[in-house]
């Protein structure tokens, strides 16, 4: 499996750094019909799950998580991008343990099944109380997507 292609990554401008290569893919794929990428919701013995399936050849961008958590490819094979040079390929099946402030960013080989794994001590079962607890919110990478992408065609 081809390690260092990732075709929506390697486009991008070079002059710019991490977070605003994030922040210039959000900005244009929320301009672009979205990839279906069905979401499940579960809840077993104080845990919170959610599983995802993604198409072969898409570049999924998560959203930044407060909290460490458990992430587990289950089905397929990604390429997961850590840094400007740091890609690793996973083949299924195969976990992480993320860190407070990571934000995935993968793109899946073939099609996926993946879920990741969030404590819920409380037994909450509001999926946005949830998601406010785990997520930060997407506010400033869209203005910073915004931002870059005004600057690029002027």
């Amino acid at each position: 499996m081809p390690t260092n292609i990732v075709p929506q990554w390697d486009q991008l401008p070079a002059h710019l750094n991490w977070n605003e290569k994030l922040a210039y893919l959000v900005h244009q794929f929320l301009t672009m019909e979205q990839t279906a990428c069905p979401l499940t919701h579960r809840f077993e013995n104080g845990l919170y799950i959610r599983e995802m399936t993604i198409p072969a050849e898409t570049l999924f961008i998560g959203r930044v998580h407060r909290h460490g958590h458990v992430c587990q490819l289950l089905e397929g094979s990604v390429i997961l991008i850590h840094s400007e040079s740091h890609r690793e390929a996973f083949q299924a099946p195969s976990e992480i343990m993320t860190k407070p402030g990571y934000q995935m960013v993968v793109y899946a080989v073939t099609d996926v099944r993946a879920q990741t794994v969030h404590p819920n001590p409380e037994g909450e079962r509001d999926y946005s109380k949830l998601e406010a607890d785990i997520f930060e919110t997407v506010d400033s990478i869209r203005e910073l997507g915004a931002r870059l992408y005004a600057q690029r065609l002027t």
